[in-house]
């Protein structure tokens, strides 16, 4: 197969575009060392697609998720999952043809004896299509949805257990300042 030159330069101009708009890969969280093992503690109604995405994307190389809270150094407490929709618009006979979908999760981090992150609720919400003729594909879709946004509130939930850490805990890799001599005179 022939690689031809404008094929090439529109492929390296690409490139250029995503990484100079600021794209890049998604990194796993850098947490300090105060976060080592972390324990998810959670209800027995809770969604296991958010506690499944929060175990992945916790698990780095510098912190694990342990499954005994007395290993733990820092607790992930999701004390509530909730799942519901809403009639957004009916047609002129009453048809519903438009259901919002809510996704909100409440959840606090310790981290030893310090509440790091207070008790807070977080809320995802999408929009979708009601079909009055294909009842089994609107459940299927409100599931996806649902699916989709517990996934989403993995990711949200990890970017604040990092920006809470980054402020209030000390940098992991901090390296002693340099010593310095006092001016001779």
């Amino acid at each position: 197969m022939r690689f031809g030159y404008p094929r090439l330069a529109l492929v390296v101009l690409l490139a250029g575009l995503l990484t100079a708009c600021g794209f890049h890969l998604r990194r796993p969280p850098e947490l300090p060392a105060e976060m080592g093992a972390i324990y998810i503690m959670s209800g027995p109604g809770d969604d296991p697609t958010l506690l499944r995405d929060l175990r992945r994307t916790l698990e780095t190389g510098s912190s694990r998720v342990v499954d005994d809270a007395t290993h733990a150094t820092a607790l992930l407490h999701i004390i509530q999952v909730s799942r519901y929709s809403t009639l957004l618009a009916v047609s002129n006979t009453g048809v519903p043809l438009e259901y919002k979908a809510t996704y909100q999760v409440q959840f606090s981090l310790l981290v030893g004896n310090s509440m790091l992150i207070e008790p807070q609720t977080l809320v995802l919400s999408r929009t979708y299509n009601y079909n009055i003729s294909d009842a089994l594909g609107n459940q299927e879709q409100e599931q996806g949805l649902y699916s989709t946004m517990a996934s989403d509130m993995a990711q949200r939930i990890t970017s604040r257990i990092q920006a809470a850490a980054k402020a209030a805990l000390p940098p992991a890799t901090a390296a002693p300042a340099p010593a310095t001599r006092a001016p001779r005179g």
